[in-house]
């Protein structure tokens, strides 16, 4: 009998050990991968965000452009150090569905292993291990607070004076929703659990109200820029850092991971139940592991919407001919051009590669976003050219003097994939005169696309 258990503990090591060495190889794999591309749009915008740091962003929460600001003071720039981040954290979210699996199957090891590399082969955890869109960090996030709330409310009732897991709960609470704010509803559910498992009196209220403490310490930035931002994140039309666009639909990549994740150990679970359940978790894998690996070997199939790693090529000639046209064509004062972007994906990438300085507007990107009525994006909370700042003519007829944008007059750049007939009212009757100057081609996810450069001369505000 004791030769039986040694022979299964030693199938079982060896099953291990080959499992996290093909994770240990998907990981190089995606690293090479994503470290073989560019920039994306949303890397660049996330980028721009880092650069004025703040509580929150219409966005959402500060968690991701923290992390690029912290990684950039200690030398983690450019493409490479960007992109190593998913895929690490694709390994601590695989352990944490290996520790799932073990506690929802304890008396079978293999299911624990069989979750990891099911994990591996979502089409989804492949798409987002390959940007740094703050998808893999969102769901890595969410998953070790739902371990540590598991683990915390799996003590309690046994002593409830015991702190450490409640307070390991509370950290992971208040970490998680610098990257998802709705984490802090896992404190609410781990009370209703211990209620409904335990009874009343086994609900340990000291190590709740820490933990508690602690959730509220993590809000706070959040809830504070939110507060003197009138609540911006809830009555916005700006899609989330890791959103990604299905049809009419923008849902959150992370929380798609995150679901996956969490559904796969039980998906595996249903595969012990009976022959059928085992021959659909097995067609549902196999599909999945087919898709993925056309994603890791050909992200250019990745449709429009979709992070590519294959990012944006191109901009270093754009960037140039930007540059050269702002310092050849002066307006009648002999000031250079201000530069206008279409999106805040064109600006950000923009912003990548061009420095400019308005002294007018101190603190404000290197590009704008043209002017628009509706909040769609963090552009909108920091200095632009539409700003009302300086001091305008007196006119006889008022007794106050009015304020007027500081580039009144001024002329543009204007950097659109937009033609003539599709150039928005806010650039066409927001100057007195608009013009093509060149077109530049560049390449979108392995797309080629052309970038349009306008000529916007006399900056004169819209009409009301």
């Amino acid at each position: 009998m004791k030769g039986k258990n040694s022979k299964v503990m030693k199938v079982s090591v060896s099953q291990t050990m080959m499992l996290w060495a093909a994770v240990l190889a998907m990981t190089v794999l995606r690293l090479s991968v994503a470290t073989s591309g560019s920039f994306t749009e949303s890397e660049a915008f996330l980028s721009v965000c880092a650069a004025h740091p703040a509580g929150g962003y219409i966005e959402g929460p500060a968690g991701v452009p923290l992390l690029l600001a912290l990684f950039k003071v200690f030398g983690g720039v450019g493409l490479f150090f960007l992109r190593c981040i998913s895929p690490l954290a694709v390994l601590i979210l695989s352990w944490c569905v290996w520790w799932i699996g073990r506690r929802i199957a304890p008396h079978r090891p293999a299911l624990a292993l069989w979750s990891v590399l099911g994990l591996n082969l979502l089409p989804s955890v492949n798409m987002a291990s390959l940007v740094m869109n703050g998808a893999m960090v969102t769901a890595m996030t969410i998953l070790l607070a739902i371990i540590a709330g598991w683990s915390a409310t799996a003590g309690a009732g046994k002593n409830s004076k015991e702190l450490a897991p409640w307070a390991l709960f509370g950290g992971a609470l208040a970490f998680g929703t610098q990257f998802w704010q709705m984490s802090g509803l896992m404190l609410l559910i781990a009370i209703v659990f211990v209620f409904v498992n335990r009874g009343f009196k086994a609900i340990p209220w000291r190590g709740i109200l820490f933990t508690l403490f602690l959730l509220i310490l993590g809000w706070v930035p959040s809830l504070a820029w939110n507060a003197s931002h009138d609540w911006i994140q809830w009555s916005s039309v700006a899609h989330g850092f890791d959103s990604i666009k299905i049809g009419t639909l923008a849902p959150s990549l992370g929380l798609i991971v995150t679901i996956g994740a969490l559904a796969t150990p039980f998906l595996v679970r249903l595969a012990y139940v009976g022959v059928l359940w085992r021959v659909v978790v097995t067609l549902l894998a196999s599909v999945a592991a087919l898709v993925s690996a056309a994603i890791l070997l050909a992200p250019s199939i990745l449709p429009a919407g979709f992070p590519s790693p294959l990012g944006v090529s191109g901009l270093r000639e754009l960037s140039g001919e930007v540059l050269t046209l702002r310092k050849e064509r002066p307006d009648p004062k002999n000031e250079s051009p201000f530069l206008i972007a279409s999106t805040p994906g064109l600006a950000s990438m923009l912003c990548s590669r061009i420095t400019v300085e308005y002294p007018e507007r101190p603190g404000s990107p290197s590009v704008f976003v043209a002017e628009s009525p509706s909040l769609s994006s963090s552009y909108a909370l920091w200095p632009s050219y539409p700003d009302a700042v300086a001091s305008g003519v007196k006119d006889n007829l008022y007794t106050e003097e009015k304020s007027v944008s500081p580039f009144l007059g001024r002329n543009a750049l204007y950097i659109t994939t937009e033609s003539k007939e599709e150039l928005p009212q806010t650039i066409a009757g927001a100057f007195n005169a608009v013009a093509l100057l060149k077109e530049v081609p560049i390449s979108i996810n392995g797309k080629q696309q052309s970038i349009r450069i306008y000529q916007c001369e006399g900056y004169r505000t819209l009409s009301l």
